[in-house]
């Protein structure tokens, strides 16, 4: 080892690296649980009791009947009477919407949360006033900091607010204040506190009702307080509230930190192959060494614990350089999460004992990477020690059976799977077999690499230097293929990822161009905790251009509705026959013509499912609580984009979002699309929510976060390409070592530095081109297998991201240009003498 440093810290980078990533995700996740529930509990600071609605559902920002989830006034007053209740205040909160200076919705991801001034107030040191004052008329409010920062409005400025059951009205903002320990937010929202009947208006739809009441007391006793107003509400004390709403801000956490614990194991996966494939060349390097010490008396069990123990010690080392560098970036990656997602709430360091599994990991993957080049190091005869070392490579036969004994089992119970074969078990079957077809892939990787080396090599054998190195690239397939594997792996799963999200696409553009019968569209991506809407007040604006034929608009909700006990979402629209002639289809029985207020719709999917037909009445429960009887009056066929269930117009009022969601528009024949976009698009100019498109801009308006999502995976999976990267050069440079004297003859006979250095550079790309080849492949088939699996979902095109693929290619070969520098500098500098010496 000491005499191999470069080597030594070639290998141990790949494991650091995954050890880090591992580390680091158990830091996150141990650290942010740690702050948030810190931070809650700021929230609860003297508060001794919080009462709620024990049946209550979250639902953004309310909706216009709220008895199932609010707190009559009457409630309030019998807490106040309760023996040992010093004070006790009713608190008003929910989702608000409000337009900052630049004319667009103040905080998409982390929502607006409005509340009311006299329970926040209340609240003791919890709230820190640092401008201003807090709001005394029902036209003035106070707000947050960081709503402050984030809507480019201040004191004495006007601010436009607006709910989902409330209108646009304007409002002075009296007041800055901040949280205690100099927070700017909670975790990451942004906060408007009103008066509390203007917060009522706003979040209880007008009525004196409120979402929760705080409690004060020395000697309260909760059960006293439960026994007084009833079972139908729910009685903490401040502490366990704030354990209950801690569990909900855990979930960032725990998701991000899922994430990255998942990166860093697929990067550990990866440096296996790393490892493999140098203690393997080491070995065959080391092949009269070992012979001698096998033939002074060494044993096979003394051989094998020498590379053992030198796997060991790289292990310990690299693991504990690892675990150290993971503690700093789970830290580091704890104040993104904080300054990005949480609204920069101070971070409390958190170094669980289960991070200690990191380092578990990396000294056992290294050892074990070992286990099998050990045993091969103890085979070498005593004898090899005469003769001069020539390691030809290993029949490829055993290794090719094997391999494609376990890919026809995972085919197979993948086959199984995809044909619906397995019963319940289908999802895990079709998961096991896309595990166990990948290793048998990756087991014929080496019969593999012959053919495909050869072909890639014919392009970059124009000259001698490239014969040569297409020549030196095949001479071993076992190790070209293990180099290739790691890099295979990555590009795999972002071409899969990829392949995923082109299929989506694809679906949807299909789904809208046969079955979307509008020109324009009216809707907005979805965001956070935003949900887009416009006012009704609008879409007669839109209906009375001159140029637009008719508008389909869709009111929607998905929270807490139900079907017959099920859950179910329901759909409206103030014309339903407009809206749903946008979709095409028909009726295929009764009518949705003058639709009764008692009267719901559905498709024949449903229907079928359901086991319901013409003339039945089902049990609708609307977010609201709301449960009534309605009758089936149409059936419809054909409507693949609006499957689910149509109320009546009358029914929106107990919708959780009584405003549209969507409007498609179509114009007059003849009519200039393009001119009438315009017009809708000054109209919306005071909708920040929505915006207009047409069809191709509305696919990517909706799938746009899958891009975003795809970005993500490739920028983290950067960290596998780094250690494939890393395998390359490794090999490469050993490789060289292994070739000193080949080198020195060829050198010798004429050969150029220049030449040299393009020898071991065509080597390189066409190893990188490989991997990513057999990735790019690996990747199509693990994207259709997963878009087949979700087909009867309604994921029915299957589409390659080409223009991606192409870039990874691309992408391969600069990865194999990098690689090659230093294996091939160092390959051309060698002394010629010295290499034709070299034993």
């Amino acid at each position: 080892m000491a005499s191999r440093k470069a080597r030594l810290v070639l290998t141990s980078l790949a494991v650091v690296l995954g050890t880090m990533f591992v580390a680091a995700a158990m830091v996150l996740t141990a650290t942010m649980e740690k702050s948030v529930s810190g931070v809650i509990a700021d929230a609860y600071t003297g508060v001794d009791g919080v009462v709620t609605r024990e049946t209550s559902e979250s639902s953004p920002g309310g909706s216009p009947n709220l008895a199932a989830v609010t707190i009559p006034a009457e409630t309030l007053e019998q807490v106040q009477g309760v023996d040992g209740v010093d004070r006790a205040d009713g608190a008003v909160e929910g989702q608000v919407n409000a337009i900052g200076s630049n004319g667009k919705l103040v905080g998409t991801f982390a929502p607006t949360i409005g509340l009311n001034w006299q329970s926040a107030e209340g609240q003791g040191d919890y709230i820190e006033i640092r401008e201003g004052n807090g709001p005394e008329a029902d036209d003035e409010v106070a707000v947050s900091a960081k709503f402050a920062a984030d809507s480019g409005l201040g004191l004495g400025d006007t601010v436009t607010i607006y709910s989902y059951t409330a209108e646009r009205a304007d409002y002075e903002i009296v007041g800055v204040y901040g949280l205690s320990g100099d927070r700017d937010s909670l975790a990451g929202e942004t906060q408007v506190a009103f008066t509390t009947p203007t917060a009522q208006h706003l979040m209880t739809g007008g009525e004196a009702v409120y979402t929760s009441i705080y409690v004060y007391g020395d000697n309260v006793s909760t059960d006293a307080v439960a026994s007084t107003i009833g079972s139908e509400f729910k009685v903490q004390t401040g502490e366990q509230a704030s354990e209950a709403a801690a569990e909900g801000f855990a979930v960032v956490s725990d998701f991000m930190g899922y994430i990255f614990l998942g990166f860093g194991l697929v990067a550990v996966f990866v440096s296996i192959f790393l490892i493999i494939n140098t203690f393997t060349i080491i070995v065959a390097q080391r092949q009269r060494e070992l012979a001698l010490l096998r033939a002074i008396g060494a044993g096979r069990g003394q051989v094998v614990r020498s590379v053992l123990t030198e796997a060991l010690v790289i292990g310990v080392v690299a693991s504990v350089v690892g675990l150290g560098l993971g503690l700093v970036l789970g830290w580091g990656l704890s104040q993104v999460v904080s300054s990005t997602m949480m609204g920069g709430l101070p971070v409390q360091l958190l170094i669980p004992a289960t991070s200690l599994w990191a380092l578990a990991v990396g000294i056992v993957v290294t050892v074990l990477s070992a286990l099998v080049p050990a045993v091969k190091a103890s085979s070498v005869p005593p004898v090899a020690a005469m003769r001069q070392a020539v390691n030809p490579p290993k029949p490829l036969r055993g290794i090719t059976i094997a391999g494609a004994i376990v890919f026809g089992i995972g085919a197979v119970l993948l086959a199984f799977g995809l044909t619906d074969n397995l019963g319940d078990n289908t999802l895990t079957g079709i998961l096991t077999g896309v595990g166990i077809a990948f290793v048998g892939i990756t087991m014929l990787t080496p019969i593999l690499s012959r053919p495909l080396v050869a072909l890639l090599g014919a392009v970059m054998s124009w000259s001698f230097s490239g014969r040569l190195g297409k020549l030196n690239a095949g001479r071993n397939p076992r190790r070209t293929a293990i180099t290739a594997s790691a890099l295979m792996i990555a590009v795999a799963l972002i071409t899969g990822i990829a392949t995923l999200v082109s299929s989506i696409k694809s679906t949807t553009a299909e789904a809208l161009d046969l079955n979307l019968n509008s020109d324009l569209i009216v809707s907005g991506a979805q965001g956070g905790a935003n949900i887009p809407s416009f006012s009704p007040q609008t879409l007669e604006e839109i209906r009375a251009l001159p140029e637009v034929a008719s508008v389909g608009d869709v009111y929607m909700d998905f929270f807490g509705t139900k079907v017959d006990g099920e859950d179910a979402p329901l759909a409206s629209s103030s014309d339903l026959d407009a809206a749903l002639a946008v979709f095409g289809g028909t009726v295929a029985e009764g009518s949705v013509a003058d639709l009764p207020a008692d009267a719901v719709v559905l498709d024949e999917g449903t229907a079928e499912d359901r086991d319901l037909a013409l003339g039945d009445t089902v049990e609708v429960t609307f977010a609201d609580g709301v449960t009534e009887p309605l009758k089936i009056t149409a059936i419809l066929e054909g409507y693949d984009l609006t499957n689910g269930w149509w109320v009546a117009p009358e029914q929106i009022e107990h919708f959780t979002l009584p405003k549209p969601m969507q409007a498609y528009i179509e114009v007059d024949e003849g009519a200039d699309v393009a001119a009438v976009q315009g017009e809708v698009d000054e109209i919306l100019k005071d909708e920040p929510e929505v915006s207009v498109t047409n069809n191709a801009e509305f696919v990517e308006q909706q799938t746009g976060s899958l891009d975003t999502i795809l970005a993500a995976v490739q920028i983290l999976l950067a960290l596998a390409m780094i250690i494939a990267v890393i395998g390359v050069v490794n090999t490469l440079v050993l490789s060289v070592l292994e070739r000193t004297r080949e080198l020195g003859l060829l050198r010798a006979v004429g050969m150029t530095r220049g030449q040299v250095r393009r020898m071991i550079t065509v080597e390189s790309v066409i190893i990188c081109v490989f991997g990513a080849v057999l990735g790019i492949a690996v990747g199509i088939g693990l994207g259709w297998t997963v878009q087949q699996a979700l087909e009867e979902e309604g994921l029915t095109n299957f589409a390659l991201p080409w223009g991606l693929i192409a870039a990874y290619l691309v992408a391969a070969v600069a990865v194999g240009l990098l690689a090659a520098i230093a294996p091939a500098a160092r390959a051309a500098k060698l002394n010629v003498l010295g290499a034709i010496a070299y034993e």
